[in-house]
């Protein structure tokens, strides 16, 4: 009987985005010849490597994910809908790979459920009873009401990042949450045949037989239904926040779209200098200003879709917590009481993608302490892929921040690929032997 006795990760550099392969290495080949077994999680990017780097296109990363799967994918899973985890599926290289690679098992959010796609027609429970196949408890109403509201609150969303839109700023924060329909496009066409599993927070994600000797723990997201928290940012009202972006981003291109015949463009109206002038221009910033604020509340709430995986092969484990933020992560957090089991594993996980590359928001502070009283023979490994400099100016708001990336050197060895030197370097690959329990130890750049 096979058996795992290495774990490689390799961590690509896309700049800004993520895109991992975890490869399970066996003493003897499985029942297909192969003695390994391929998992990428994420393929994206929004922002390409710094200028020096000589690779980290989409399609140069492509063809290393080809080479170091020997041209077999077991699974693919995508964290959630932002681009700078999924741009590589509309990259024709990128595309044309991964259907080569042809993987056995899609994992994606409960959000992505094809069941679950808006029919404003439909009320919620007509919906979910005329869905092909049954929708258990933890994907009711408020579930589907929720998925709905956010594919609505992206089409408005495309309409501000509409090509020609004169607010750029505004333009480009809204091109950052469209649907990113080519990805997609793709994503369902490889989810097809019933290889996709669209996840929750204790969902089975189906890996048992594909990954021999790999336990996958879906720790999240959590579905509205499951925990109504995830609905809300964690300052706002019970009420849907959603529901006042939608309304506020579809005033927004209702007013955008009747002002495109020239005279009934109201902000290329000519206005003199004076009071009138002066309350118009502040009026048009404070709409700008809050539809900013509420096109960042949409990130975040595609940000709380994303998926939460622990995977253990044996005595080793790998936290990847895509880009959930507190909301998300309140779920597990709240489990601990009642499960010390799972306290302890977090406690005593090998490595840990860093959180939404960085930010603020995505490493809770209970979490960071959990790490604090490890052993020095177990030491913590972080892979954080990332670019600062594109995301938050303000030194509160910068990605990655820095008094979080301090505070992860201090309980593990952080490893970035902000930070590479090797400008030929494509990737960071770390290793660790089964049998020896970790740690992960860096490999070697190869060019």
């Amino acid at each position: 009987m096979s058996t795992p006795i290495r774990v490689r990760v390799r961590m690509y550099q896309v700049g800004f985005g993520d895109c991992f392969l975890i490869s399970v290495e066996y003493d003897e080949p499985l029942a297909d010849g192969r003695a390994e077994r391929h998992i990428l999680i994420d393929y994206g990017t929004s922002h390409s490597p710094r200028k020096e780097f000589a690779r980290g296109r989409m399609a140069d990363v492509a063809t290393l994910i080809e080479e170091h799967t020997k041209g077999v994918l077991d699974v693919l899973a995508v964290t959630h809908r932002h681009r700078d985890h999924l741009r590589g599926f509309e990259v024709d290289a990128g595309a044309a790979v991964l259907r080569r690679l042809a993987p056995k098992v899609v994992l994606r959010s409960w959000t992505e459920d094809p069941r679950l796609a808006p029919d404003a027609a439909k009320p919620a429970d007509a919906a979910l009873a005329a869905a092909p196949e049954p929708l258990d408890g933890h994907v009711g109403p408020a579930s589907l009401r929720y998925a709905r509201l956010l594919a609505q609150a992206q089409d408005h969303a495309g309409a501000l990042a509409a090509p020609g839109a004169r607010d750029k700023p505004l333009a480009a924060a809204a091109a950052e949450q469209l649907k990113n329909a080519e990805a997609v496009a793709l994503l369902d066409e490889l989810s097809g045949e019933h290889r996709g599993r669209y996840l929750y927070a204790g969902a089975d994600a189906g890996l048992a037989e594909v990954v021999p000797g790999l336990v996958t723990t879906v720790l999240g997201p959590p579905t509205p239904d499951q925990e109504p928290g995830v609905r809300r940012q964690a300052a706002d009202s019970d009420e849907y926040w959603l529901t006042a972006l939608d309304a506020s981003l579809s005033l927004s291109t209702t007013v955008a779209a009747a002002g495109t015949d020239g005279d009934t463009d109201v902000d290329a109206m000519p206005v003199g200098p004076g009071p009138v002038r002066w309350l118009i221009e502040n009026l048009r910033s404070q709409r700008t200003h809050s539809l900013l604020r509420l096109v960042r509340n949409l990130d975040d709430a595609l940000n709380n879709t994303s998926l939460l995986l622990l995977f253990e092969v044996e005595g080793l484990s790998l936290l990847f917590p895509g880009d959930a933020q507190i909301e998300n992560w309140q779920h597990t957090l709240d489990r601990f009481a009642k499960e010390p089991e799972l306290r302890d594993k977090l406690a005593g996980i090998d490595l840990y993608k860093v959180g939404h590359h960085g930010s603020r928001n995505a490493t809770p502070r209970t979490l960071w302490g959990l790490w604090q009283d490890r052993p020095a023979d177990r030491r913590l490994t972080a892979l954080m892929s990332t670019r600062s400099g594109v995301h938050g100016k303000a030194v509160d708001t910068a990605v990655p921040q820095d008094n979080l990336v301090s505070a992860l050197r201090q309980v593990a060895d952080v490893h970035s690929t902000d930070d590479i030197a090797n400008v030929d370097a494509a990737y960071i690959e770390v290793v660790a032997e089964v049998a020896a329990g970790g740690p992960f130890r860096p490999v070697p750049p190869t060019p």
